[in-house]
Protein backbone atom coordinates (compact mmCIF):
# COMPACT_ATOMS: atom_id res chain seq x y z
CA UNK A 1 0.00 0.00 0.00
CA UNK A 2 3.03 2.31 0.36
CA UNK A 3 2.92 3.50 -3.30
CA UNK A 4 -0.66 4.68 -2.76
CA UNK A 5 0.67 7.40 -0.47
CA UNK A 6 1.43 9.20 -3.72
CA UNK A 7 -2.28 10.01 -4.07
CA UNK A 8 -2.78 12.17 -0.94
CA UNK A 9 0.67 13.67 -1.54
CA UNK A 10 -0.38 14.64 -5.07
CA UNK A 11 -3.59 16.27 -3.87
CA UNK A 12 -1.79 18.23 -1.15
CA UNK A 13 0.88 19.37 -3.61
CA UNK A 14 -1.82 20.51 -6.00
CA UNK A 15 -3.60 22.27 -3.17
CA UNK A 16 -0.75 24.71 -2.54
CA UNK A 17 -2.61 27.96 -3.39
CA UNK A 18 0.33 29.79 -4.91
CA UNK A 19 -1.67 32.68 -6.36
CA UNK A 20 -3.52 33.25 -3.08
CA UNK A 21 -0.37 33.11 -0.95
CA UNK A 22 1.77 35.22 -3.29
CA UNK A 23 -0.89 37.95 -3.51
CA UNK A 24 -1.23 37.92 0.27
CA UNK A 25 2.53 38.19 0.81
CA UNK A 26 3.17 40.68 -2.00
CA UNK A 27 0.22 43.02 -1.53
CA UNK A 28 -1.77 41.81 1.46
CA UNK A 29 -4.86 41.06 -0.63
CA UNK A 30 -7.00 38.06 -1.49
CA UNK A 31 -6.54 37.72 -5.25
CA UNK A 32 -9.96 36.05 -5.43
CA UNK A 33 -11.57 39.38 -4.57
CA UNK A 34 -9.87 41.32 -7.37
CA UNK A 35 -9.76 41.32 -11.15
CA UNK A 36 -11.44 38.23 -12.56
CA UNK A 37 -11.56 36.80 -9.01
CA UNK A 38 -9.74 33.69 -10.20
CA UNK A 39 -6.87 32.29 -8.13
CA UNK A 40 -4.60 31.77 -11.10
CA UNK A 41 -1.58 33.14 -12.92
CA UNK A 42 -3.44 35.39 -15.38
CA UNK A 43 -5.29 37.23 -12.64
CA UNK A 44 -2.11 37.65 -10.60
CA UNK A 45 -0.36 39.09 -13.64
CA UNK A 46 -3.19 41.52 -14.39
CA UNK A 47 -3.70 42.69 -10.80
CA UNK A 48 -0.14 42.63 -9.42
CA UNK A 49 2.23 42.56 -12.41
CA UNK A 50 4.92 40.22 -13.70
CA UNK A 51 7.17 39.98 -10.63
CA UNK A 52 4.70 38.13 -8.36
CA UNK A 53 3.57 36.12 -11.38
CA UNK A 54 6.97 34.40 -11.64
CA UNK A 55 6.73 32.41 -8.37
CA UNK A 56 3.15 31.46 -9.28
CA UNK A 57 4.39 30.01 -12.58
CA UNK A 58 7.20 28.08 -10.90
CA UNK A 59 5.05 26.67 -8.10
CA UNK A 60 2.06 25.72 -10.26
CA UNK A 61 4.22 23.95 -12.83
CA UNK A 62 6.20 22.19 -10.10
CA UNK A 63 3.05 20.97 -8.34
CA UNK A 64 1.95 18.97 -11.35
CA UNK A 65 5.42 17.77 -12.27
CA UNK A 66 6.42 16.55 -8.81
CA UNK A 67 3.05 14.96 -8.10
CA UNK A 68 3.73 12.61 -11.03
CA UNK A 69 7.45 12.31 -10.26
CA UNK A 70 6.79 11.22 -6.67
CA UNK A 71 4.17 8.72 -7.83
CA UNK A 72 6.68 7.21 -10.24
CA UNK A 73 9.33 6.99 -7.52
CA UNK A 74 7.00 5.32 -5.03
CA UNK A 75 5.71 3.00 -7.73
CA UNK A 76 9.13 1.90 -8.94
CA UNK A 77 8.02 -1.74 -9.03
CA UNK A 78 5.19 -0.77 -11.42
CA UNK A 79 2.58 -2.51 -9.27
CA UNK A 80 0.05 0.21 -10.07
CA UNK A 81 0.50 1.31 -13.68
CA UNK A 82 -2.23 3.89 -13.31
CA UNK A 83 -0.73 5.57 -10.22
CA UNK A 84 1.17 8.43 -11.94
CA UNK A 85 -1.95 9.22 -13.99
CA UNK A 86 -4.16 9.33 -10.89
CA UNK A 87 -1.57 11.44 -9.06
CA UNK A 88 -1.50 13.94 -11.92
CA UNK A 89 -5.28 14.18 -11.95
CA UNK A 90 -5.41 14.69 -8.19
CA UNK A 91 -2.81 17.46 -8.42
CA UNK A 92 -4.99 19.30 -10.94
CA UNK A 93 -8.10 18.80 -8.80
CA UNK A 94 -6.14 19.99 -5.77
CA UNK A 95 -5.19 23.16 -7.62
CA UNK A 96 -8.80 23.89 -8.57
CA UNK A 97 -10.36 22.73 -5.29
CA UNK A 98 -7.67 23.49 -2.74
CA UNK A 99 -8.36 22.47 0.82
CA UNK A 100 -5.86 25.14 1.92
CA UNK A 101 -7.92 28.05 0.57
CA UNK A 102 -11.59 27.23 1.02
CA UNK A 103 -11.71 24.92 -2.03
CA UNK A 104 -11.51 27.98 -4.31
CA UNK A 105 -8.58 27.60 -6.65
CA UNK A 106 -7.58 28.22 -10.24
CA UNK A 107 -8.43 26.54 -13.52
CA UNK A 108 -5.52 24.10 -13.50
CA UNK A 109 -3.85 24.91 -16.82
CA UNK A 110 -0.29 25.40 -15.54
CA UNK A 111 -0.52 22.46 -13.16
CA UNK A 112 -1.79 20.30 -16.03
CA UNK A 113 1.19 21.39 -18.11
CA UNK A 114 3.48 20.28 -15.29
CA UNK A 115 1.71 16.92 -15.12
CA UNK A 116 2.14 16.24 -18.82
CA UNK A 117 5.75 17.44 -18.80
CA UNK A 118 6.41 14.64 -16.33
CA UNK A 119 4.30 12.05 -18.18
CA UNK A 120 4.70 12.86 -21.86
CA UNK A 121 7.01 15.85 -22.57
CA UNK A 122 6.59 15.80 -26.37
CA UNK A 123 2.82 16.02 -26.08
CA UNK A 124 3.05 18.73 -23.40
CA UNK A 125 5.46 20.90 -25.41
CA UNK A 126 3.40 20.55 -28.59
CA UNK A 127 0.26 21.73 -26.80
CA UNK A 128 2.18 24.55 -25.10
CA UNK A 129 3.49 25.71 -28.49
CA UNK A 130 -0.08 25.67 -29.81
CA UNK A 131 -1.15 27.68 -26.75
CA UNK A 132 1.52 30.25 -27.58
CA UNK A 133 0.39 30.54 -31.20
CA UNK A 134 -3.25 31.02 -30.22
CA UNK A 135 -2.34 33.59 -27.59
CA UNK A 136 -0.16 35.52 -30.03
CA UNK A 137 -3.02 35.62 -32.55
CA UNK A 138 -5.97 36.35 -30.26
CA UNK A 139 -4.38 37.96 -27.16
CA UNK A 140 -6.80 35.95 -25.02
CA UNK A 141 -5.39 33.52 -22.45
CA UNK A 142 -8.74 31.76 -22.24
CA UNK A 143 -8.87 31.10 -26.00
CA UNK A 144 -5.31 29.79 -25.94
CA UNK A 145 -6.03 27.53 -22.96
CA UNK A 146 -9.23 26.10 -24.43
CA UNK A 147 -7.53 25.57 -27.79
CA UNK A 148 -4.56 23.83 -26.16
CA UNK A 149 -6.96 21.46 -24.38
CA UNK A 150 -8.68 20.62 -27.66
CA UNK A 151 -5.25 19.99 -29.18
CA UNK A 152 -4.30 17.78 -26.21
CA UNK A 153 -7.34 15.54 -26.58
CA UNK A 154 -6.95 15.42 -30.38
CA UNK A 155 -3.25 14.50 -30.35
CA UNK A 156 -3.75 11.96 -27.57
CA UNK A 157 -6.50 10.27 -29.55
CA UNK A 158 -4.51 10.24 -32.80
CA UNK A 159 -1.41 9.02 -31.00
CA UNK A 160 -3.33 6.16 -29.42
CA UNK A 161 -5.45 4.91 -32.31
CA UNK A 162 -2.85 5.18 -35.09
CA UNK A 163 0.86 5.27 -35.89
CA UNK A 164 0.59 8.76 -37.37
CA UNK A 165 2.22 10.29 -34.31
CA UNK A 166 4.70 7.68 -33.06
CA UNK A 167 6.76 10.32 -31.26
CA UNK A 168 4.10 10.52 -28.54
CA UNK A 169 4.06 6.78 -27.73
CA UNK A 170 0.76 7.07 -25.90
CA UNK A 171 -1.04 4.40 -23.87
CA UNK A 172 -4.63 4.13 -22.68
CA UNK A 173 -3.84 5.86 -19.39
CA UNK A 174 -2.46 8.97 -21.11
CA UNK A 175 -5.45 8.97 -23.45
CA UNK A 176 -7.93 8.88 -20.56
CA UNK A 177 -6.05 11.55 -18.62
CA UNK A 178 -5.85 13.78 -21.68
CA UNK A 179 -9.59 13.68 -22.19
CA UNK A 180 -10.40 14.12 -18.50
CA UNK A 181 -8.07 17.11 -18.18
CA UNK A 182 -9.27 18.66 -21.42
CA UNK A 183 -12.94 18.44 -20.47
CA UNK A 184 -12.23 19.62 -16.92
CA UNK A 185 -10.25 22.69 -17.99
CA UNK A 186 -12.74 23.65 -20.71
CA UNK A 187 -15.62 23.41 -18.22
CA UNK A 188 -13.65 25.59 -15.79
CA UNK A 189 -13.51 28.20 -18.57
CA UNK A 190 -17.29 28.32 -18.93
CA UNK A 191 -17.52 31.90 -17.65
CA UNK A 192 -14.73 32.95 -20.02
CA UNK A 193 -16.59 31.45 -22.96
CA UNK A 194 -19.69 33.43 -22.01
CA UNK A 195 -17.63 36.64 -21.86
CA UNK A 196 -16.01 35.83 -25.20
CA UNK A 197 -19.44 35.38 -26.73
CA UNK A 198 -20.60 38.69 -25.24
CA UNK A 199 -17.41 40.49 -26.24
CA UNK A 200 -16.53 41.36 -22.64
CA UNK A 201 -13.54 39.06 -22.10
CA UNK A 202 -10.31 40.82 -21.10
CA UNK A 203 -7.38 40.32 -23.44
CA UNK A 204 -3.77 41.40 -23.37
CA UNK A 205 -2.87 44.33 -25.58
CA UNK A 206 -5.15 45.07 -28.51
CA UNK A 207 -8.19 42.84 -28.56
CA UNK A 208 -8.77 40.73 -31.61
CA UNK A 209 -12.12 39.60 -32.93
CA UNK A 210 -12.72 35.90 -32.29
Amino acid sequence: MFPLLALPIAYMLGSIPSAVWVAKIYKGIDIREHGSKNAGLTNVFRVLGWKPAIPVILVDLSKGFFAVFIAKMLNDSQVYEWLPIAAGLLAIFGHSFTCLAGFRGGKGVLTALGVFLALQPALALTCFAFWGILFAITKYVSVASIGACVMLATLATLGFVSDILPVYNLDIYILILSWLVSVFVVVKHKANMVRLWNGTENGFGKKRKI
